[in-house]
């Protein structure tokens, strides 16, 4: 009896750390490169974007750097002037600085796909939550009109909105934002549905939580993942198409300096200096292809399973 328990007390009870899934996720995200890399270009252009929209204190950092330059200041004398220490990436026809009108722009791009994603984020996971939970003829009228919105190109939805609104800034986020939500609401339904048939879920049905704290409690937490990777993917998507309509000239238009924008007046001297075209063409792929290594990252972390 004694060396039992003398064998017992020798023994190093060795109990893995309990964690989480958003800290085990973390930790799978991490070894991704190009997730982290993605992440780390879209800080690094946040600030830069943040701060060229802040006032350039004489000896201070983005004055230094002439990065906040006036975007819509003209110098004609200095048209299509090379890259300089005063002008990095050179000026456009009409003497403007590209550095600044680029960082402007990067403001313009990432405001719009982000808050897109927010309003996404209301109306298709609203949709999506209502129809999954309830069930019924909430659920068919919900997915009929779903796929009605599905069935019509998004991005002719997207020129009647813009044209029904106008060309602004605020109309290209609604125009998205009503356009868009249609592949999340299927998503988040799709959740629900699945969540719903957990034993813990039944259990909490048949105890007669309330259903705003079932929703609350289980079933938005439950779904937060696919979610998160979905509105990831949406950033660049919204961001390529503010561009293609500013290039089509119904989004944001001159002189604020939209990547779009800047593609679209330097589309005209492609021939006469090319750089006109490519700097902000760099910027919209850049950011596109980040925001997509981000998402892929998250995909793997968050659902290891979908790895490929």
């Amino acid at each position: 009896m004694a060396t039992a328990i003398g064998i017992a007390q020798q023994v190093d009870w060795d109990v893995p750390e309990q964690t989480g899934l958003w800290s085990d996720a973390w930790v799978r995200f991490r070894r991704n490169r190009l997730a982290v890399g993605g992440l780390a270009v879209i800080i690094v252009m946040i600030v830069l974007a943040i701060g060229a929209r802040l006032p350039a204190t004489p000896g201070g950092l983005w004055h230094i750097l002439h990065i906040t330059g006036d975007p819509v200041s003209q110098d004609v004398v200095n048209s299509y002037a090379l890259p300089s220490l005063q002008h990095p990436l050179g000026t456009d026809i009409l003497g403007r600085d590209q550095l600044s009108r680029i960082l402007y722009g990067a403001s313009i791009s990432l405001t719009i796909g982000i808050v897109v994603q927010i309003l996404i984020l209301f109306i298709g996971g609203g949709i999506g939550m209502a129809a999954g939970y309830f069930g019924g003829w909430v659920d068919n009228l919900l997915m009929r009109f779903t796929d009605i919105m599905y069935a019509f190109p998004d991005l002719l939805l997207v020129l009647v909105f813009v044209a029904a609104f106008g060309p602004s800034f605020w109309s290209i986020f609604i125009a998205l934002g009503l356009v868009y939500w249609v592949g999340l609401a299927r998503l988040v339904r799709g959740q629900v549905l699945s969540i719903k048939e957990k034993e813990y879920v039944e259990a909490a049905i048949m105890t007669g939580t309330a259903p705003l704290k079932l929703i609350v409690k289980h079933l938005v937490p439950n779904s937060l993942g696919p979610v998160i990777v979905t509105l990831t993917f949406g950033i660049p998507a919204a961001i390529f198409t503010e561009a293609a309509l500013s290039f089509l000239g119904i989004g944001i238009r001159p002189p604020e300096p939209s990547w779009g924008v800047m593609i679209e007046d330097g589309y005209g001297g492609i021939f006469a200096d090319p750089r006109q075209v490519i700097f902000p063409g760099i910027a919209v792929a850049l950011t596109m292809l980040s925001f997509t290594f981000v998402g892929d990252g998250l995909r793997d972390a968050l659902d290891p399973r979908m790895k490929r």
